[in-house]
């Protein structure tokens, strides 16, 4: 099956709750009030949608935005978090000089012989801790490194009164099955120093709008349509984004071609790989629950 490109909604699904809670610590925060949002759910469920939807959120208040994205392999490189958030600023002039003064604090202490890690994380939040009105967003926390946390950790502490919203997301499948992410996010929680967000699943109702604006007609989807992507993908936004994007806009209008169709390679791919780093007992119950 051949694809000329990809389907998005337009527009964020099912998640107006949790934007009209972003809108007011945007508010609180700019009244010099720093908050810590911390976004969960699987993978697919939309987190670095909502990240990005509160970044641009900030920046139509004026907010300055800066993200740090993470990759599997960055789990092994110490405050890999703030490395990536100190190349983002770089590019940024909003930020000045900050970026690359971040870049070279971390690499100066870590190439230290003997590195005093309090003294780093310390230095780093000094240097975060701001009066002008910011957005700071880590993606991918299930891959962040134990010095990167426990930096975050002490930014949340030292900037409840600075114009700071801190916002992270990680996928709360990993967290389950890692101790440190575990351990990290109750200490957050149970200290009040992040508030936690879920993403759900997509309802029918909110699988039917979004098919809708991806199918663009200005039309609601026909029900049969909207039956078929919602029984293909459980309401899992990326899913249906994917699957409608591998059948194409001229045959999303037909129900059987949406139940016939070939599972996407790129959700294919990244369930094998999902399943690959369970254990083998769990990797076991996963292919039989699969037949």
């Amino acid at each position: 099956m051949s694809q000329v490109g990809s389907l998005l909604s337009p527009v964020i699904v099912g998640r107006g709750d949790l934007m009209d809670l972003a809108q007011r610590r945007l508010d609180e925060v700019r009244g010099g009030s720093g908050h810590f949002l911390l976004a969960s759910g699987e993978a697919g469920i939309g987190k670095t949608r909502f990240l990005d939807a509160v970044g641009s959120l900030a920046t139509g208040r004026g907010f300055r935005v800066a993200q740090a994205e993470l990759a599997p392999q960055d789990r092994d490189v110490l405050a890999a978090s703030f490395l990536a958030l100190g190349r983002t600023m770089r590019r940024d002039p909003a930020f000045g000089t900050t970026g690359r003064e971040l870049i070279d604090v971390l690499r100066l202490r870590l190439d230290a012989s003997r590195p005093h890690r309090r003294d780093l994380v310390m230095e780093v939040v000094d240097l975060l801790a701001t009066d002008v009105p910011t957005v700071l967003a880590f993606e991918d926390l299930q891959w962040a490194d134990d010095l990167s946390l426990e930096t975050l950790t002490e930014l949340a502490r030292q900037t409840r009164d600075r114009p700071l919203l801190l916002v992270g997301a990680y996928r709360s499948n990993e967290a389950i099955a890692g101790v440190v992410l575990r351990e990290w996010r109750s200490r957050l929680v149970t200290q009040r120093l992040a508030e936690e967000i879920r993403l759900g699943r997509l309802s029918r109702d909110e699988t039917a709008l979004m098919t809708t604006l991806i199918l663009g007609t200005g039309l609601p989807a026909p029900r049969d349509v909207v039956e078929a992507v919602y029984t293909r993908t459980d309401g899992v936004p990326l899913h249906i984004e994917e699957l409608c994007s591998a059948i194409g806009r001229e045959r999303l209008a037909d129900s059987r071609a949406i139940l016939d169709a070939d599972v996407p390679e790129t959700l294919e791919d990244a369930t094998l790989a999902r399943i690959g780093r369970l254990s083998p007992e769990a990797q076991a119950v996963a292919r039989a629950g699969a037949v």
